[in-house]
């Protein structure tokens, strides 16, 4: 296994890794809007300065998994509103064929930030995990490193704290957030109804 920073050229990889990913996650959301938005989305937070992707890759140079997340949340939000346009017209066709969607993402923009308020999805401000994927069939230890080597790169960056989210359902993920060392903050319950917990790793 080889680790490296993600490049522009890794968006639609990791696209189809968090689609396949999330597609096996009770409550994955971001999938339902489209290879096409997943690929958008990701060439942005590429091209933020405060967003940090660790992909790892086999010997072939094939993409096998990555964590994503940011120094700043509230300046990678930022930096994403200002590409709605685009992201809204890569996540049309998604929307036509299920307009429900529109309503559950005007619900997300509308949010507040779970560390100041009883209901949200999502952390908004700080260092922030936002996903961690990894191919199934690649199991062993291989996806611990990576977590372990985002959570050190975050480190040397200046993060003394990462938040994150998990899905209660998603037990498997939340014993091996607590295994590296993650402490529950909070638990809270999503406006769509998903029981979630607020995690936080302390680097220093």
């Amino acid at each position: 296994m080889k680790v490296r920073l993600a490049n522009r050229n890794d968006a639609p990889c990791l696209a189809e890794l968090h689609e396949q990913s999330s597609a096996k996650q009770p409550g994955g959301f971001m999938f339902r809007l489209g290879r096409k938005f997943l690929s958008k989305y990701y060439r942005f937070l590429i091209d933020d300065g405060s967003s940090l992707i660790l992909c790892a890759t086999d010997d072939s140079g094939r993409l096998i998994g990555f964590v994503a997340g940011a120094l700043d949340a509230e300046g990678r939000m930022e930096s994403l509103k200002k590409r709605r346009l685009q992201l809204f017209l890569a996540s049309l066709p998604a929307l036509l064929r299920h307009p429900s969607l529109i309503r559950e993402v005007l619900a997300r923009q509308n949010s507040e930030s779970v560390d100041e308020s009883g209901t949200g999805y999502v952390v908004q401000a700080g260092a922030h995990e936002e996903f961690w994927a990894w191919i199934p069939e690649h199991n062993g230890g291989g996806a611990i490193e990576l977590h372990l080597k985002w959570l050190s790169l975050m480190r040397l960056l200046g993060a003394e704290t990462i938040s994150g989210e998990v899905d209660k359902v998603n037990d498997a993920i939340m014993r091996t957030h607590r295994m590296l060392g993650a402490k529950v903050v909070k638990e809270f319950v999503t406006p769509d109804g998903r029981e979630r917990v607020l995690i936080q790793y302390r680097l220093k």
